[in-house]
């Protein structure tokens, strides 16, 4: 019988043994038996702790059960984000690492529960490894390395941007394409045929530069030569334009201005002309047909001081 009891009283003992090895700690006090002093008052202090004690810190995660997490937690802990925080009472952590009296060997308790009176301060980060966000905190006054927590590494939030329709007018479409096509001046060239009622045939030519004043009034300057091709009572002449020409459609335009004409001393003429755009290639050429009638300033009335010519206007 008392066999029987000593081995029930034996029994209960290693129940009771292993229950109180297995159960939570409840940590009432820090400081007492730090992983590193002196005390942390600064970001930079854990960081130097970090580097400083690399090696117990292996020792540490190899006996708290985490031995592959050591090589991701000292490649990322460099650029980790740092934050100061409080511990409130009640809180809790997978495990700790601390040194009996700040002095002996690395030690690991495991279901840590704070136990104080008041919260402390802590420095916190995490750790990412395989999909997992490990944080850790680091009690300020001994630096006792501890894991807080265990969760998921939350998916990338990829920022939905609304997208407002664009309705565009017709009339918007049409009016930009004009824009974008009109001509905004260049180089000119004239060739024709000509007419004076004296009578007088002559070939010219010319060349200048067309400008734009606004979107339809163009000014264009011009030089060239009527050559005297028949008749007897006039000279070849060389000539100096100085026109303003208005487009009344893409295509349709009509202009006055006055020129200098060498021919018979010299003379002053009033000119006017129209012309019709018969080719067009879009950002290099376009070929006008055009008239052009022309007499001298100060015989307005005189058939036999007018011209008349024809000719082709090329515009690049």
């Amino acid at each position: 019988m008392k066999k029987k009891l000593l081995l029930l009283l034996g029994i209960c003992l290693v129940i009771t043994c292993s229950s109180s090895a297995f159960a939570a700690v409840t940590l009432k006090r820090l400081g007492t038996h730090p992983f590193y002093r002196p005390a942390m008052t600064s970001e930079t202090d854990l960081r130097t702790m970090v580097k400083k004690h690399s090696a117990d810190i292996k020792t540490g995660f190899a006996k708290s059960g985490y031995p592959e997490l050591f090589p991701d937690f000292m490649a990322q802990f460099p650029t980790a984000k740092v934050e100061f925080i409080k511990v409130a009472p009640g809180e809790r952590v997978d495990w700790m690492l601390f040194r009996k009296k700040g002095t002996g060997p690395v030690a690991v308790i495991k279901d840590v529960t704070w136990g104080g009176k008041a919260a402390f301060d802590a420095y916190s980060f995490t750790i990412d490894k395989d999909g997992q966000r490990y944080e850790f905190i680091v009690p300020a006054v001994c630096g006792n390395l501890s894991l807080r927590n265990i969760s998921r590494v939350p998916e990338p939030v990829v920022p939905v941007v609304p997208v407002t329709p664009v309705v565009i007018d017709n009339k918007d479409v049409q009016k930009a394409t004009v824009v974008q096509d009109q001509r905004k001046g260049g180089p000119v060239a004239d060739i024709g045929y000509a007419y004076q009622f004296d009578p007088t045939s002559y070939v010219f030519a010319r060349v200048g530069y067309e400008f734009p004043l606004t979107e339809r009034l163009y000014a264009m300057g011009l030089v060239g030569g009527f050559a005297r091709v028949g008749g007897d009572d006039a000279d070849s002449a060389f000539t100096a334009d100085a026109l303003l020409n208005y487009y009344l459609t893409e295509k349709w335009f009509v202009g006055a201005g006055a020129g200098y004409w060498s021919g018979n001393d010299g003379k002053a003429d009033l000119i006017v002309n129209m012309g019709y755009l018969i080719y067009e290639k879009p950002g290099t050429m376009k070929t006008s047909l055009f008239v052009e009638g022309r007499c001298e300033a100060d015989d307005l009335i005189s058939s036999q001081a007018s011209r008349l010519g024809v000719g082709l206007r090329f515009q690049f």
